[in-house]
């Protein structure tokens, strides 16, 4: 046995994980391993050779300072070495950061897995510490990871063969609100923008006020300065509506509400006032609203980071 030296025997539990046990007792101050701890590792063992990596369970090592680590899974390829932890006993956060710190000044990635019930508030995902919760199932059962729906052994094959990225950008639909109307100037069919709403996904029905509002010449200007914000005039142009513009002076004057449309076709700024009188028009005459509509974007937006799993092509 690795912890005190002692003869082994290899045994198999009541629920039919394998393992290995000291022949005798003796002296050894190691705490036995429980049955969950077992059977998890089995499954995250057999996972990784399956994928062609070579498993050490139990497997020694020590920092560059000396200081002793145990890695329950250690799994390696070339030069390549990541070991798998699981903490189906109570641990700390800051004792994770420090066992996380040892591995990585050996020169070893780790990721953890914790059993459900010792984890009531999720982990802040982190790309230098991969921790995940295993969702509750018995003993012979196979947990998925929560917040994934992924069996666990097929979340270990695919994080040792790159299925498993780190992202810090998501695809967020944005539904645009456009009213169809005439550019004053080239006399061209436009789409003029008003607004946006976030959240709701593609093919959803928007809420029955999603249009509701005063549409003066500075709500106007608002609404505008807020869909630039969140959508560039290159996804505006490409869906094909009016870009956003910003008018600081008009006739040598700075302008208070600067925001405003600026026709695709031909580039002048469409007049707040009117755009704002055309869609007052069209929220009160039944016969107008066929002009008003919503334009799904796919936008793609920074987050603080979080993993993907990517599916099988």
């Amino acid at each position: 046995m690795p912890c005190c030296d002692a003869d082994a025997i290899p045994k198999t539990s009541a629920k039919g994980t394998q393992f290995f046990a000291h022949a005798r007792r003796g002296e050894c101050t190691s705490a036995p391993e429980s049955e969950e701890h077992l059977w998890y590792k089995q499954m995250i063992a057999t996972a990784a050779q399956s994928v062609g990596w070579q498993v050490t369970t139990e497997l020694r090592g020590q920092t560059p300072s000396g200081e002793d680590w145990i890695a329950d899974v250690h799994c390696q390829k070339g030069t390549a070495r990541i070991v798998f932890e699981v903490q189906a006993s109570p641990q700390t956060d800051e004792e994770l950061h420090h066992r996380q710190a040892r591995y990585k000044v050996s020169g070893v990635r780790a990721a953890w897995f914790y059993a459900a019930r010792l984890r009531r508030i999720p982990f802040t995902h982190d790309n230098d510490l991969p921790a995940f919760v295993l969702s509750r199932v018995e003993i012979g059962e196979v947990p998925h990871v929560l917040g994934f729906d992924i069996p666990l052994p097929e979340f270990v094959a695919g994080m040792l063969t790159k299925r498993l990225n780190w992202t810090t950008e998501r695809n967020e639909p944005i539904h645009v609100e456009v009213i169809s109307d005439v550019c004053w100037a080239c006399k061209k069919i436009v789409r003029n923008v008003f607004g946006h709403i976030e959240g709701m996904q593609i093919g959803e029905e928007p809420p029955d006020e999603w249009h509701e509002r005063y549409f003066t010449v500075a709500q106007l200007s608002e609404a505008l300065e807020e869909v630039q914000k969140v959508v560039s005039n290159d996804e505006l142009k490409t869906a094909g509506l009016n870009t956003v513009m910003k008018i600081n002076y008009i006739r040598g004057k700075p302008t208070n509400w600067p925001y405003c449309n600026c026709c695709i076709h031909c580039g002048r700024p469409q007049n707040n006032y009117h755009v704002g009188e055309k869609l007052r028009k069209a929220y009160y005459d039944p016969d107008m609203q066929s002009s008003l509509g919503l334009v799904p974007i796919d936008h793609m937006v920074k987050d603080a980071g979080r993993w993907v799993f990517r599916a099988i092509s």
